[in-house]
């Protein structure tokens, strides 16, 4: 199983603290995105927008999944 969780302004917009997938059906974080996408109403946009964690570590969108992983995601920050 692969852990997704969503932090911050995420957490809030979507009302989902994250999930569980198989490791099998879930296998890049582009995928990861889609799953996410389909399950809280958010795009896939603003998934791949967002600072992207792997393990502790940031990811790109085509870095590849394995058992076991956590996977988070943090809105980008704004300022000024």
């Amino acid at each position: 199983m692969i852990k997704i969780k969503l932090f911050g302004s995420l957490r809030l917009k979507t009302g989902c603290k994250g999930l569980e997938a198989d490791s099998q059906e879930v296998r890049t974080v582009k995928e990861a995105c889609v799953l996410m996408a389909d399950t809280t109403g958010m795009t896939l946009a603003e998934y791949k927008n967002c600072v992207i964690m792997l393990n502790g570590k940031q990811a790109k969108i085509s870095s590849k999944l394995s058992d076991g992983d956590e996977l988070v995601f943090l809105a980008p920050s704004g300022g000024g």
